[in-house]
């Protein structure tokens, strides 16, 4: 059986490849998701990983790396390491010359850790094909392009530092039974003076060469990442973008709006989002899909009236951790009587009735609520 299996994620990629009941993984998300990765490595009976792949050095691609190779035996671990000429971090904020350096030093940390418990392998040009059992992948941004763009005196950015390290990013490119998947890592589509990086994401469709049914937008679905030829030549049957707000509801719905109309034959691309849930792909001579690790439903328990004392301590926290009140005498009244009465009063009244309430999630008190209709 082949299966790829796209993990709950936001602003993150973690990508489970599976075939023959062998695994590996492509990417970790951040650190924190770290736990959410071994559950459902765990469910799947996973005991250990053929290899992790990580495409570029930012940390919502190799936060959970370290951990990982601490409880579970992988093979090879391959890894492009960091340029330390990043001008900006992976949220996008300016990335100083501290940044860099405690980065550099990270990702040598790293690396002599998985030398230490697998085997590493610094992937750079000479490294384009990566098999795993049945999936047989083309490498593409296997160069140190910033470096190259960097000390290249031909170049029109010799010495200077003006890249983020996703333009280092890899993408990778697969048929299997049939299906083709590719899986666009963090690779924009910037047009640069320098001809061999300029538009990537275009150059890398067109070594492609035909449309795909499993696609793993580049960059979150964010900024400048499509052409009309990139998407004339993948035209993708799923498109899997690992964030919902941004793509569907905020700033790149532009980008969705491309995804949805691009293909020319049978039905519209499918866009499905890894915020809330993920997704697992079985390949076969159908391509089926199912939700996988969905976050578990929010219910709102109203709180009566002749609970108040009981929630009362949560709100004042609330009020303070929020930094709605201070010092010690606003404290004080807040946590007093006369006003602890009159929002009773308010709940008790008709009009306007003031509302108290738990959010539940699995049967535990995750936060609260206050509110007036």
């Amino acid at each position: 059986m082949n299966r790829i299996h796209f993990l709950r994620s936001v602003w993150s990629d973690i990508i489970l490849l599976e075939s023959s009941g062998r695994y590996a993984l492509i990417d970790t998300g951040f650190e924190r998701a770290y736990p959410r990765i071994c559950a459902y490595l765990d469910s799947l009976g996973v005991k250990e990983l053929e290899f992790i792949l990580i495409t570029h050095y930012h940390k919502d691609h190799y936060g959970s790396l370290p951990k990982l190779l601490e409880r579970y035996p992988v093979g090879t671990v391959y890894m492009k390491k960091f340029s330390g000429l990043n001008i900006t971090d992976g949220s996008g904020k300016s990335a100083s010359a501290a940044f860099n350096e405690a980065e550099l030093q990270c990702c040598e940390d790293m690396c002599a850790k998985a030398a230490e418990v697998s085997k590493l392998v610094i992937v750079d040009g000479s490294f384009d094909r990566l098999r795993f059992v049945d999936f047989d992948f083309r490498l593409f941004g296997t160069t140190d392009a910033i470096h190259e763009m960097y000390e290249d005196p031909a170049s029109p950015y010799y010495h200077q530092i003006r890249f983020g390290e996703n333009t280092n990013s890899m993408a990778l490119y697969a048929k299997v039974q049939g299906v083709g998947i590719y899986l666009g890592g963090d690779c924009g589509n910037e047009t640069l003076e320098y001809p061999k990086y300029s538009q990537p994401n275009t150059q890398y469709s067109r070594a492609v060469g035909e449309p795909v049914d499993i696609y793993k937008v580049p960059h979150h679905c964010c900024g400048g990442i499509f052409s009309d030829e990139v998407l004339s030549i993948l035209q993708p049957r799923y498109a899997i973008a690992t964030n919902y707000t941004a793509t569907v509801n905020g700033q790149f719905a532009a980008n969705r709006d491309q995804l949805l109309s691009c293909r020319t034959q049978g039905e519209s691309t499918q866009l499905l989002c890894t915020d809330c849930c993920g997704y697992r792909f079985t390949i076969g001579e159908e391509i089926a899909f199912e939700k996988i690790m969905q976050i578990p439903p929010i219910y709102i328990e109203e709180i009566p009236v002749e609970r108040i004392d009981e929630y009362w301590p949560q709100h004042i926290k609330y009020l303070v951790e929020d930094e709605i009140i201070s010092g010690e005498e606003e404290i004080a009244y807040f946590s007093g009587d006369e006003y602890r009465g009159t929002i009773k009063a308010h709940m008790e009244r008709e009009e306007n009735k003031h509302h108290l309430a738990y959010f539940v999630q699995e049967g535990q008190r995750i936060g609260v609520c206050s509110y007036c209709i």
